[in-house]
């Protein structure tokens, strides 16, 4: 028999008749090299299966060669998940996302994939993973919300999920990622409601006598997120040019109030303000105190103000107002719709006179 060259490993025929194919892993345990072999009945299906073997095994030992963060090179999805999270997520993710992508692993996605090894997910499993979720993957308010999960939740895991797999085929582990071929059942769009020109004076009429006249002027006007307007500081006032930067926001990560980036690259923007709203503003400025330097303070600590606070007061102001219930989101329709944007035009002025 012709001598195979180093690294083939080696063929020899049992006294069963059978034939068997020898290789070494690569790897020691106990000071002795490990050796492994191959089962079959035919010297040429031996041949082909060792080869098969090998190749494998070379591969394994390439990527725990290039993934030196690896203990085990066919990781579960839970093992995988704490090595992206703690190797990668925390230089490349948002801070406030890296905290939601967290719960979605804590509390959905690794009790029901965690124990998987990463390489035997598939698109079936994803999918169907994601369809209980749909069904039945509430863990609070069922009485209150249903079973299932609402569709924007899913589709958020399936992005955690996806995106943690997606670092896994990068990196080798996987031959292609799962999760991207997974279907999910399209969610009809909320319907964006606004109030009418007479709803909406009764409503800033509300916020005048409320003491919130200045927040929701600048909202209305400019179209601002919630998050933006409660980071905004003095300095970020352009008295003489009368215009706003907009160049942080204000979010809840965990247990603490804090101030990051804007939601994307395009959201760092300069905003012209109309005299009403400027003129607000310097009015607002001259009864605070001059070491304040956030525009909207919490009333009780002086930092930054919670945007849940923010909400549960603007639905008591609607109901005083007699308006329909509507999100904050919503406010900002009169800035991005000219049509409704016309009404301020006459409202201001009527109200600069109440």
């Amino acid at each position: 028999m012709a001598k195979r060259n180093n690294g083939e490993g080696t063929i020899t025929k049992r006294k069963d008749g059978r034939w068997e194919g020898r290789y070494y892993t690569g790897e020691i345990v106990n000071g002795k090299r490990v050796r492994k072999n191959v089962l079959a009945k035919t010297k040429a299906a031996c041949k082909e299966k060792l080869e098969k073997a090998i190749a494998e095994n070379n591969k394994r030992q390439r990527i725990i060669s290039r993934c030196s963060f690896l203990t085990n090179p066919e990781p579960t999805l839970e093992e995988w998940s704490k090595i992206w999270f703690e190797s990668f997520c925390s230089v490349s993710i948002k801070e406030y996302t890296r905290n939601s992508y967290q719960n979605y692993f804590d509390r959905y996605i690794l009790p029901n994939l965690g124990g998987m090894k990463i390489k035997d997910i598939s698109t079936v499993a994803c999918q169907q993973f994601l369809m209980k979720m749909y069904t039945s993957g509430r863990i609070r308010n069922v009485k209150k919300k249903g079973n299932g999960l609402s569709a924007k939740t899913v589709k958020d895991i399936k992005i955690a999920l996806q995106t943690c797999l997606q670092k896994a085929e990068d990196e080798g582990l996987i031959g292609s990622n799962p999760c991207k071929k997974v279907q999910l059942p399209k969610d009809a769009p909320k319907e964006m409601q606004t109030l009418k020109a007479n709803e909406l004076g009764r409503f800033l009429q509300e916020t005048k006598d409320s003491g919130c006249y200045e927040f929701y002027i600048l909202e209305i006007t400019t179209g601002l997120r919630l998050g933006e307007i409660l980071a905004l500081t003095w300095d970020d006032l352009d008295m003489k040019n009368k215009t706003i930067s907009v160049n942080k926001q204000v979010q809840r990560i965990g247990s603490e109030l804090k101030v990051t980036t804007p939601k994307t690259a395009s959201s760092i923007r300069t905003i012209a303000l109309c005299d009403e709203c400027f003129n607000q503003l310097i009015l607002l400025r001259s009864r605070q105190r001059l070491d304040n330097k956030l525009i909207f303070p919490s009333p009780i600590t002086g930092g930054l103000r919670d945007p849940s606070s923010v909400t549960r007061k603007l639905h008591r102001m609607q109901k005083r107002a007699g308006v329909p219930q509507i999100r904050f989101h919503d406010l900002r329709h009169p800035y991005v719709k000219p049509t409704t944007k016309k009404y301020l035009f006459f409202l201001v002025p009527m109200l600069q006179l109440s």
